[in-house]
């Protein structure tokens, strides 16, 4: 298909495509299953700065390893107002590199780090309306864990239940309010003692009672929330690190063997696959009817949930840029951000772009976070820098934006 930027004057700064074809399929696999350092693996050692919006509040994970509560809708008419409140640990309790969004729930933000000297993994339960003064000590209703391996992918809630997996190649379930662990299961990867290739790098998606999750040993893996047993598990070939989607009977996601896959979530049949060029990292996502999916090699495409194999995409828009971060839907439109921090708007049911793109320079892998509608409409995001911005999608600008750094 025709690339719709094609037909948009680009500004004379905007960079050239720059697509992950160019870098021989050896080259990435041997970064992804190397045995180095998660921060060496992904790319930037200190965190991506990943943002969850729920309430009108921005809660993020810095680089420095400190968690952020931003009144959003304050700051969009003074940026200059500081965060509700900040938890910055003391240095024997740092929290090391945060790469996966945290987890709301009524009472409390989860955060998932990553200790990458150590190998080890910090889970942190905060309340969602902790002391302001209170920068350094956890108070009386939160808890911290330290797991064995690292933590890339973000914790999930599920009920009362915490979940989420682990460099180690276990998933682990732990009381969302005492933090006491329930349950871990081993993946194929641990259990067959593959190394490096046991990782888990996706966060889960829950439905009905199930987890769902990908590793690098190229299983995505069903596993019970109550018992922690498995009810099944689908081998594909190649590593999964994509946060698998959850929509109607069908769970959804990308592998690096270049294939997108749709599944019976009961029972792992497939229901249809669709290959692409280039390896799949962002998680998918929809609004019920369609599935909406960006790969590394640049090209962003719709697919009918309902699809038969072989059947071609509604529309394929190229934006010619490494996409890690899961995109945003908000409205009638999906937000996307490319790895080289080019932001591009779509129109759901063309796949055109509706504005010039943004280009922000700035390294983005972190999943987008939507909040509002029409005129309120909001995206907000975090940099591998340590800023977060908001993007006002009405009229197409960042309303404002924090640097979390000090």
């Amino acid at each position: 298909m025709t690339n719709p930027l094609s037909t948009i004057a680009l500004p004379s700064a905007f960079p050239k495509p720059r697509l992950l074809s160019l870098i021989p399929a050896i080259a990435l696999l041997s970064l992804v299953l190397a045995g180095c350092a998660p921060g060496n693996v992904i790319g930037v050692a200190e965190g991506w700065t990943p943002v969850t919006a729920v309430d009108g509040v921005v809660y993020t994970g810095t680089r420095d390893g400190n968690v952020l509560a931003l009144n959003a809708q304050e700051m969009d008419r003074d940026e200059r107002i500081g965060p509700i409140w900040e938890y910055k640990p003391r240095e024997e309790n740092r929290l090391g590199s945060i790469f996966g969004s945290p987890a709301v729930s009524d009472t409390h933000v989860y955060l998932s780090s990553a200790h990458t000297d150590e190998e080890t993994g910090r889970l942190l339960a905060l309340s969602r309306n902790r002391q302001a003064d209170n920068r350094s000590q956890l108070q009386q209703d939160e808890w911290e864990k330290t797991i064995e391996g690292a933590l890339v992918g973000g914790p999930v809630l599920a009920g009362s239940r915490l979940i989420v997996g682990s460099e180690d190649g276990r998933l682990y379930c732990f009381d969302a309010t005492t933090g006491d662990r329930l349950w871990t299961y081993q993946t194929q990867g641990l259990l067959m003692e593959l190394g490096k290739e046991r990782r888990i790098w996706s966060t889960p998606a829950i439905t009905n009672g199930v987890a769902y999750f990908g590793a690098m040993d190229g299983y995505m893996y069903a596993v019970s929330v109550e018992s922690g047993q498995e009810v099944w598990k689908f081998k594909t070939g190649g590593a999964i690190v994509t946060n698998p989607l959850v929509v109607g009977n069908a769970v959804i996601f990308g592998s690096f063997d270049r294939t997108l896959y749709a599944l019976d979530a009961s029972n792992a049949t497939v229901l249809w696959t669709y290959s692409s060029d280039g390896w799949w990292w962002a998680g998918p996502v929809s609004d019920g009817e369609t599935v909406y999916a960006a790969d590394m090699g640049g090209q962003v495409l719709a697919l009918p949930l309902d699809r038969r194999d072989g059947d071609p995409p509604l529309w394929i828009h190229e934006i010619g840029y490494i996409v890690n971060a899961t995109p945003a839907l908000v409205d009638d439109k999906m937000v996307v951000a490319a790895k080289s921090g080019v932001v591009s708007i779509l129109d759901l049911g063309t796949g055109t772009a509706e504005e010039v793109p943004l280009d922000l320079e700035k390294d983005i892998r972190a999943s987008l976070a939507a909040s509002g509608s029409g005129e309120l409409a909001r995206i907000y995001f975090g940099d591998v820098d340590g800023v977060v911005r908001s993007l006002d999608v009405d009229r197409w600008r960042v309303s404002w934006t924090l640097e979390t750094r000090e």
